[in-house]
């Protein structure tokens, strides 16, 4: 993955070896930018990196990618299988929707069970009512 302990680099320090000169950044506007990077890597630590780029620099074009150079493309860090955010908004109301009916579901069924109980309760009082003998 990269680095020295196998984690890949965060964008911050990307951005800081692709534009140092001399083991610091000369250009006053890529010296902002990567305080700004810095700054959103540190208030947003669990984002990945195309998600933290992402933040900072708003959406991404059509193929271009921020800090990785015009060759690398946003499926390449996203994974083959992984879903869109509109897939998973998705995805997230029909489950959404399916609970709110089970919930649903499970309410006529409580109400069900409680008549059924009151029923009973009035069977057993009915064949347990005073005993009556015939004179004969």
């Amino acid at each position: 993955m990269g680095g020295k302990d196998g984690s890949p680099p965060t964008i911050d320090k990307v951005f800081f070896e692709t534009h140092k000169s001399n083991g610091e950044i000369k250009e006053p506007a890529a010296k902002e930018r990567h305080a700004g990077l810095v700054e959103t890597c540190e208030a947003n630590p669990e984002l990945e990196p195309i998600e933290l780029v992402e933040e900072y620099y708003g959406e991404q074009r059509h193929g271009h990618i921020i800090g990785f150079g015009g060759g690398l493309r946003p499926k390449y860090l996203k994974g083959s299988d992984a879903l869109s955010r509109a897939e998973l908004a998705s995805k997230l109301r029909e489950s959404n929707g399916e609970k709110a009916d089970m919930a649903t579901v499970i309410a006529e069924q409580a109400k069900v069970i409680s008549e059924m109980r009151d029923m009973m309760e009035r069977m057993n009082q009915r064949s347990a009512g005073p005993a009556t003998t015939q004179n004969g």
